[in-house]
């Protein structure tokens, strides 16, 4: 679940109590310097647990949710008529269905069937989600969340038999509330520990890497689906806690407790801080508490700032009651423009401790040594297992409305051997990789390896069978360094791959060049080693058949000649087999043994690089002589 307990484990625990205590302290000192906030704090720990349940799930699939609010009310109402006693029920609730009008537990049971309970509707919503094909900044995804909170809303409004309605809501005390803020640090603690240990858990790293780039981790096997599932069933539950512990500490609850005005508290508090971090939620749950306390001391009547009435013309019509509500949009419309990834972006104070600590160790660090290996042309058919690994991809057509981009198209390959596919813009190389890896469906042909049918299988389904690609242009997962790259993949690997041998994240990073650059983060690569990133990244999952389009796309002869070697070694390194796209003759005849020739969708010409060369419609599709020279 973390692929090492110091880095995922041991340093995030850590960031996590020294964030408990910053919080924690911040509230305290704040509340002994102005005296009388008490209930501000209070409430302030709770927003903490709501922004941290809501940052599970945005932050880690890029996916804006509007709903995580609706997911509050429906634990809020769950766990008050847990706990409602029978006989205060039968006073606001004579005629609650589903004879939940004799139900009585206590405190802390009724708070554990509110998370089941949204946990039940988590899935429900999730099942939503996914049928939308909710991707990082999909609208579907925004709208299903939205109209969850209008559902929860109006239903609240509307069910007075189990809500108590509009008017009268629910109201009680069990035991005199909160008596402590002891439940509220231990759920703030836990929610902290939950965020951080997700973000550095396997499935939290797959979830990242989807939003970073959906496309990407599809083709290294990974299922953005799922990983949303699990992140917004985490963050619901979160929700639900920080929920329950709300409603149990004002005593009541009605239907505009839980709509738009906190969904817009929690959000702006998000927003403010920087979604894609646990530290910034909890900066941004800081700031707005305190600015928005501010903003309603200036709106009050009477309030004077260096002996200046605020509620005295000309300034009346901005300071006034409603100078909250206004300050919670202008920061929201503020920081949107200015600065969208909030005050600390993606930082994180783990990573920091972690960056610190690397730092401090590497200096004496050496990379590992790499043994030499063989690569695919290198291997002779004495060296050759009896039993390779076969692609074949067999009279594939595809159409694209009226123009057909394949037409019966195939080829073939074992692992032991690199294939190049050349052919003229447009004669559908990329195409016929598309297909092959599940992104594009074929109107008829077969896809096949080791005899196992992948046709119209989806994306990350063909590349945990062994067939992993890289892109024309570059998809690489930004905001991670390198290392964690490579990691993603080897991730996956370590569950869909297990019957080859695991990959050296380390060994890789040395054969591709990039261990001096491990820790960087892959946005701020060069052209030259985002490319040798993107294919070691592609060897990390063990693959048996390495697809690879275009790979000097962009390079100059050196760096085109340097990428032939590192492909040889990559492909050996990890065994696998390659088929590799190209415009450059003089890189495909470099590398590969066999080359097959496409022309307006189908194979004109398969065999050596010097006899597909040579072959007349080659030299009139592709190098621009005519047939008959």
């Amino acid at each position: 679940m973390f692929p090492d307990l110091r880095r995922d484990v041991f340093i995030p625990v850590t960031a996590g109590l020294v964030l408990f205590g910053l919080f924690v302290g911040a509230g305290l000192i704040y509340q002994g310097a102005f005296g009388g906030q008490e209930r501000l704090v209070t409430f302030a720990l709770i927003d903490a647990v709501l922004v941290l349940g809501l940052q599970i799930y945005v932050g880690n699939t890029g996916i804006l949710s509007f709903g995580h609010i609706g997911f509050g009310a429906v634990a809020g109402y769950a766990f008050a008529l847990m706990t409602i006693s029978p006989a205060e029920k039968t006073k606001r609730l004579a005629d609650a269905p589903f004879g939940l009008a004799d139900v009585h537990l206590g405190p802390w049971a009724g708070l554990a069937v509110a998370v089941l309970v949204v946990l039940v509707v988590g899935v429900v919503v999730g099942i939503g989600l996914a049928r939308s094909g909710a991707e990082s900044g999909a609208v579907s995804a925004t709208v299903i969340t939205l109209a969850l909170l209008f559902v929860t809303h109006e239903v609240a409004r509307n069910w007075p038999d189990l809500t108590g309605g509009d008017r009268a809501g629910l109201s009680f005390r069990i035991g005199g509330a909160l008596d402590s803020r002891l439940p509220l640090y231990l759920a703030l603690l836990g929610a902290i520990l939950i965020a951080l240990l997700y973000a550095r858990s396997r499935g939290g790293r797959m979830a990242i890497a989807a939003r970073e780039d959906d496309l990407a981790a599809r083709a290294m096997g990974v299922n953005p689906l799922v990983q949303q599932m699990v992140a917004l069933l985490i963050s619901v539950s979160v929700v639900a806690i920080g929920a329950g512990l709300r409603v149990y500490e004002k005593g009541s609850i009605l239907p505009r407790d839980f709509f738009f005005n906190l969904t817009l508290v929690t959000l702006v508090m998000l927003i403010v801080g920087g979604r894609r971090s646990v530290t910034g939620a909890l900066l941004g749950v800081a700031v707005i508490t305190a600015g928005r306390e501010l903003a309603r001391r200036m709106g009050q009547d009477g309030f004077e700032l260096f002996g200046l009435g605020l509620d005295d013309a000309p300034l009346d019509w901005i300071f006034r009651e409603n100078l909250k509500t206004v300050f919670l949009g202008v920061a929201m419309l503020g920081f949107m423009i200015w600065r969208p990834s909030g005050l600390l972006d993606d930082w994180e104070l783990d990573r920091w401790f972690h960056a610190r600590l690397q730092r401090w160790r590497g200096r004496g660090v050496t990379a590992p040594e790499v043994p030499d290996v063989p690569s695919p042309v290198d291997v002779s058919p004495d060296m050759a297992a009896p039993d390779e690994d076969v692609l074949l991809v067999d009279g594939i057509t595809v159409t694209f409305g009226g123009f057909r981009a394949l037409d019966g198209a195939g080829l073939e390959v074992g692992r032991h051997e690199v294939l190049g596919v050349i052919g003229p813009n447009g004669a559908g190389k990329t195409t016929l990789l598309n297909v092959v890896t599940g992104l594009v469906s074929a109107d008829s042909g077969r896809v096949a390896l080791n005899g196992a049918d992948l046709s119209g299988e989806p994306s990350h389904r063909v590349a945990r069978s062994g067939l992993v690609r890289t892109f024309q242009n570059l998809r690489l997962f930004g905001s991670l360094t390198v290392r964690e790259n490579v990691e993603v993949s080897a991730l996956v690997a370590s569950t869909s791959r297990r019957h080859r041998p695991p990959p050296d994240v380390d060994g890789l990073l040395v054969a591709a060049g990039l261990w001096d650059v491990r820790h960087r983060r892959a946005r701020e690569l060069d052209y030259g080693t985002s490319r040798r990133l993107e294919l070691a990244r592609a060897a990390a999952m063990s693959p048996s058949f390495l697809l690879l389009d275009e790979p000097t796309s962009g390079m100059s002869d050196t760096e085109s000649e340097a990428m032939v070697a590192q492909v040889r070694r990559m492909a050996g390194l990890v065994g696998a087999g390659v088929v590799v796209i190209d415009h450059d003759l003089n890189f495909i005849t470099g590398i590969c043994d066999r080359v097959t020739c496409l022309d307006a969708g189908q194979v004109i010409a398969t065999g050596t690089p010097d006899e597909v060369r040579a072959h007349p419609a080659v030299r009139a599709a592709y190098l621009g002589a005519s047939a008959s020279d």
